[in-house]
């Protein structure tokens, strides 16, 4: 099957790295009898453009069916008041919508400061549910251009921001995607996205990022790329550390003396084509390292666990196919404690269980960079015996990390 990049639309598309079937990541399970359906999940590169991609993403319906738990509240952005300046000191604003709004807590916020009105969209009708709690005009539906054009009625206008934050990485068509900005967007008006930069997982090899729900991984010159060819220039972009690393920029609709050739849009991005290339090669190398490391600690009587059983910890153990050489998972939010994580089907403990033997512990770090150090303090106030620490998540160093591990 001859598959189209969803960006520049060409058609020879490298297969990056095959992970086989695995089964969906946020779907932890009750009891170790429920049966899980699995879903082949590969990544390709289009070698014109650097975009890589799940090109046969599963179904939307599947994918999303019975998911939630997905609310933007629980989870602590430490970024989202940066982001929340740089968007007020492009404004003003007298309306804004957001394209996958979720439980409305952001654009609550910057309708806040804004001083102005707005609504959303939001598919999901469990946080679309809150939103409207918050008063927010919300349409419970997949963004369309029929949704558009009834938000631009209701709102006498186009709006003069539109914003998605952690959403296009989930988007199939991203030509819609780009066409319902087009209908919602005011011509001077400004374009807000932020998104998970995979910059920092291909180059340390690190397949706790890949999960199926993402079907694009974006990078700098990819996203610089993508907003060219859709008409849109870069008035701000930013960094944070945020979720393995996060992308962030604020743009506004390219000048016709502005606009790219289109024969010059992918002459940066070779760099990000030859990680691309090496990355399978690189994840087996560090698996083996890993695997070997674990063994090692296991022979020397230590116990091993993986703390945090999210999306990256699922993604990780599944992609790495290593739960066999863990004990258990632990996770400190409580409705998760007692389940079981897919694929590996590792059981969930509370942290409490760590100070019950006096084994020499490893402790496997699935959380979030900008979480570790907190998880570090909590478990060591806690634990009682020998602890070794690895974090296995990028944007730090996994590969020097490893090499660096001591047994306890």
């Amino acid at each position: 099957m001859v598959c189209e990049c969803r960006l520049c639309h060409g058609r020879s598309l490298e297969q990056m790295v095959d992970f086989g079937a695995r089964p969906i990541a946020h779907r932890i399970l009750a009891d170790t009898n429920e049966e899980e359906t699995e879903f082949e999940l590969a990544l390709h590169l289009c070698p014109d453009c650097g975009l890589i991609q799940v090109s046969q993403p599963i179904p939307p319906e599947l994918l999303y069916k019975g998911f939630n738990y997905n609310f933007s509240s629980w989870k602590p952005e430490p970024h989202m008041q940066a982001e929340l300046a740089t968007i007020m000191a492009h404004g003003p604003y007298r309306s804004i919508f957001e394209i996958g709004c979720n439980d409305g807590r952001f654009l609550s916020e910057v309708l806040t400061l804004a001083g102005c009105t707005g609504m959303g969209v939001e598919p999901n009708p469990v946080p679309a549910s809150v939103a409207r709690d918050r008063r927010l005009t919300i349409f419970g539906s997949w963004l369309t251009p029929k949704v558009c054009a009834e938000a631009v009625a209701a709102n006498g206008g186009r709006f003069d921001l539109v914003l998605s934050r952690q959403v296009i990485e989930h988007v199939v068509n991203l030509d819609n995607f780009f066409a319902c900005i087009d209908a919602l967007l005011s011509e001077d008006g400004r374009l807000f996205l932020d998104m998970p930069d995979f910059e920092p997982a291909l180059r340390q090899a690190d397949c706790s990022a890949v999960w199926e729900e993402h079907v694009s991984y974006f990078t700098t010159p990819v996203l610089n790329d993508l907003l060219q060819r859709h008409g849109f220039r870069i008035a701000r972009s930013d960094w944070y550390d945020f979720s393995g690393g996060c992308l962030a920029v604020l743009a506004r609709r390219a000048k016709p003396q502005e606009k790219m050739p289109a024969e010059r849009r992918s002459s940066s991005v070779g760099e990000i084509i030859a990680l691309a290339r090496q990355y399978d090669e690189r994840l087996r190398a560090y698996q083996r390292e890993l695997r070997a490391a674990l063994d090692n600690a296991r022979a020397r009587g230590a116990h091993i666990v993986i703390y945090g059983v999210g999306v990256r910890g699922c993604c990780l153990l599944n992609g790495a196919r290593m739960g066999d050489r863990i004990d258990f998972a632990v996770d400190d939010q409580p409705d998760r404690q007692g389940k079981f994580m897919p694929g590996s089907r590792l059981s969930i403990r509370p942290p409490s269980i760590l100070s019950e033997s006096a084994a020499p512990l490893v402790c496997l770090l699935a959380v979030n960079n900008e979480n570790e150090q907190k998880v570090i303090e909590n478990l060591s106030r806690l634990v009682e015996r020998p602890v070794s620490f690895l974090t296995l998540c990028s944007p730090k160093d996994i590969g020097a990390a490893l090499a660096a591990f001591r047994i306890p």
